[in-house]
């Protein structure tokens, strides 16, 4: 049974990791309005406080994947809210900004109402859809802006978008942004970049997805969208960077002051274009592809150097029967929100990474970078969203296992660390290793 309401807790006996740093031999209480009362040690247990040992293992705030795909409303046969916030808990996610990218788009504050009111009940985590900037959306952004935390723009073609028609139609939709005062999110490769790419592949490069959308196209679009972005005044997050290029492009633009943003994903972070082209059944097809060693490494060195300090997943599954098309008819992306903490240790672990630096990229950093107050840290008048973490165990990825719609994985078959053993989301347990506790209880963060 789901709890009536958060009860005063005082968790004691591990480790505690706050957003940016951890706390050795730590305690903290969370009360019984659901927020984080105080962190430290040696804390007096109040009357009322249920002690929980966490008995060595690591606490550590809900993770904020501030990049999803749901499908819903319109395509909850891929994925809807009801088993992808499941398995949002699967992988320590409690919170979830997540991106239309099929029709209805969200280019209106009356479709950004009707979505949000229809995922109460729905949603066992906490959400955020972001609006749709779109040619549609002109004229209507100055309504939505209290509803959603930015406007996703596709610069270039993806699964369920065209992409920007040229550098005016960009200029005006950020321009539009601009005047209402909402920041943009984008993805960007540019078309004729791409188009270009396909009409010089031989046919073995033609099957290569990192050959048909090269660095190139990530390098040219990224550029375009900062000069524009610095043109009118819009403030600019490049969404799931895949080339040390691309996004040294956006740490030169930080530096120099403009407000310009990027993160990237833990696929660029953990593969290479060779793995994802011999995955089969297309299953690391991904838009943009993923890139070289190279560039896997450089990457990560930014995401190490707090450069690059955000990192979402671009969780998107389709039917594996979909994926099983031939190559140019399988559709882009893959599941992956149901593992997110496991792979952000392997993140820390394969490249040698300070681990806060890497966790703080899927907690503390997207919580800021998207105005999501209370979320993504421990500290009093946090939200008590947590997540007790098995650190040094060892497990194989199952796919058959992971709540996800589409039931499998790229990943399947993967040893990984840091599964999640419980979740509490504003101080209710939700997650209890086997599976969800209780009735959804996911809030939208919007309007604030």
């Amino acid at each position: 049974m789901t709890e009536d309401k958060p009860v005063s807790r005082l968790f004691r006996g591990g480790r505690i990791f706050d957003g940016r740093q951890f706390h050795e031999n730590s305690e903290i209480r969370c009360g019984g309005d659901g927020l984080v009362v105080e962190v430290g040690q040696n804390l007096t247990p109040a009357p009322e406080d249920e002690i929980v040992d966490i008995e060595g293992h690591l606490l550590m705030p809900g993770l904020v994947d501030c990049h999803v795909h749901f499908r819903e409303p319109g395509l909850e046969r891929k994925e809807g809210y009801s088993t992808g916030s499941a398995g949002a808990l699967h992988g320590g996610v409690t919170t979830v900004l997540e991106i239309q990218n099929n029709p209805p788009l969200m280019v209106s504050r009356e479709l950004l109402e009707a979505k949000l009111e229809g995922l109460k009940g729905v949603s066992r985590v906490d959400y955020a859809p972001y609006g749709s900037l779109t040619l549609d959306a002109i004229g209507a952004l100055a309504g939505m802006t209290s509803l959603c935390p930015a406007v996703k723009c596709f610069l270039g073609c993806s699964t369920g978008a065209g992409g920007v028609k040229s550098r005016d139609e960009m200029k005006a939709l950020f321009t539009e942004a601009a005047g209402a005062g909402i920041q943009v999110v984008a993805h960007c490769e540019d078309n004729a970049v791409m188009e270009r790419a396909s009409q010089i592949a031989s046919p073995d490069e033609a099957l290569r997805h990192d050959f048909m959308r090269p660095s190139e196209a990530e390098i040219v679009s990224i550029r375009d969208a900062i000069e524009v972005a610095e043109e009118v005044g819009t403030r600019l997050h490049v969404f799931h960077i895949s080339s040390e290029a691309g996004a040294r492009l956006v740490v030169e633009a930080a530096k120099q002051g403009f407000p310009v943003t990027g993160s990237t994903a833990p696929h660029y972070l953990l593969l290479t274009g060779d793995e994802a082209h011999e995955a089969p059944e297309n299953r690391m097809k991904v838009n943009p592809s993923v890139k070289s060693p190279d560039d896997r490494r450089g990457l990560a060195k930014l995401l190490g150097e707090g450069l690059l300090p955000v990192v979402g997943t671009d969780h998107a599954p389709h039917p594996l029967d979909e994926k099983r098309r031939p190559y140019s008819k399988a559709p882009s992306g893959f599941p992956s929100v149901d593992i997110l903490l496991p792979l952000m240790f392997a993140v820390a672990d394969r490249h040698d990474l300070p681990l806060e630096t890497v966790l703080s990229a899927v907690t503390s950093a997207p919580a800021e970078e998207f105005g999501l107050s209370g979320k993504g840290a421990l500290a009093p008048g946090c939200s008590a969203d947590l997540v007790l973490v098995d650190t040094e165990s060892v497990f194989q990825v199952d796919e058959s296992l992971l709540p996800s719609r589409s039931k499998w994985s790229p990943y399947h078959g993967w040893e990984l660390r840091g599964r999640p053993l419980k979740v509490w989301l504003r101080g209710r347990p939700v997650w209890d290793g086997s599976g969800p506790v209780g009735v959804p209880l996911g809030r939208p963060l919007f309007p604030k």
